[in-house]
C-alpha cells in the first residue's frame, strides 16, 4: 500500500489554501463539518466510485471503495487531470465513519541508554531522528493525562503536578495512534528520557468519510482541513 503526493508549482495560484495544507502536515481523522452521518447497516452498500468536481479550478476528487476493501483516494487538477495526490490503501467501517487508510512499513523507536532524573520536572521526553533533527508527528501520554500531547520540536515535558502518580508513559505516532513504546516510571527514578526515531518509509494516513444517505449515494470526505461532498458515479 502506497501513498504518493505530487505537488505542483502553481498550487498557491490554482488550489484553495485548505488543499495546499493537506501536503504540509498530517491531519487527524476527524471530519471538520457539522454533517450528521447515516448509519450503514450493510457495508456492501458503500462499494462504488464517488466523485467531486470543482469546475472553476478543474479539481476532481475521486474515491473508490472496492468489494475486497481496497480503496483509492485520488485528487487531480486541470483539464489534463494531472495527479495532485494519489493514495491507495484499504477501507474499513467503524460505527458510522468510513476510514481510508494504509498499512505503513515498520517503524522503530529506540531508547537512548541511561536516562536521568531531573528533580525540577515530572517528565521530559525528547525524540530525534537518526540524523539528530527533531522528530515530527509524535505525541506523549500517560494514565490520567486526559489527552495525547503533540510534541513540539520533538520534545514534551510535564510538571510534577501534571504527571501525578503515573507509573508509565507512552510515545505515540499521531497519524494512526500507534503506540511506539511504553516506559515504566518509578518513584524517585529516572524521569528524563531520550529516543531515536526511525519512521516508516511510507507514513500512515487515515482519511475519514461519512455516508449522507442510507443508499450511500453521497459521501462527505475529508480533504486537508476541509471536506467535500462526493456523489456516486453511476456506470
Amino acid at each position: 500500500m502506497v501513498a504518493v503526493v505530487q505537488e505542483h508549482m502553481t498550487i498557491s495560484r490554482v488550489w484553495p489554501y485548505w488543499l495546499a495544507m493537506m501536503v504540509a502536515a498530517p491531519v487527524d481523522a476527524q471530519l471538520p463539518s457539522n454533517s450528521v452521518p447515516v448509519f450503514i447497516q450493510d457495508e456492501r452498500v458503500l462499494v462504488g466510485t464517488y466523485r467531486y468536481v470543482e469546475r472553476a479550478d478543474g479539481m476532481k476528487v475521486t474515491v473508490r471503495l472496492n468489494a475486497d476493501h481496497s480503496a483509492l483516494y485520488h485528487i487531480t487538477s486541470g483539464e489534463a487531470d494531472a495527479d495532485f495526490m494519489k493514495a491507495e490503501g484499504f477501507w474499513t467501517l467503524a460505527g458510522d465513519v468510513i476510514h481510508i487508510h494504509n498499512r505503513p512499513s515498520p517503524v522503530r523507536l529506540e531508547q537512548v541508554p541511561n536516562p536521568v532524573r531531573d528533580p525540577a520536572i515530572g517528565l521530559s521526553v525528547t525524540v530525534v531522528n537518526a540524523d539528530g533533527t527533531p522528530a515530527e508527528g509524535l505525541g506523549a501520554t500517560w494514565p490520567e493525562s486526559n489527552g495525547l500531547f503533540a510534541m513540539s520540536d520533538g520534545r514534551h515535558s510535564a510538571s510534577v503536578e501534571e504527571l501525578g502518580d503515573a507509573a508509565r508513559f507512552s510515545v505515540v505516532r499521531l497519524s494512526d495512534r500507534k503506540v511506539l513504546t511504553v516506559v515504566p516510571l518509578g518513584r524517585g527514578g529516572p524521569n528524563s528520557f531520550r529516543f531515536t526515531y526511525h519512521p516508516s518509509d511510507v507514513e500512515p494516513f487515515d482519511i475519514p468519510a461519512i455516508a449522507l444517505d442510507p443508499r450511500a449515494d453521497r459521501l462527505e470526505v475529508e480533504i486537508g482541513t476541509a471536506y467535500a461532498k462526493l456523489d456516486r458515479v453511476r456506470d
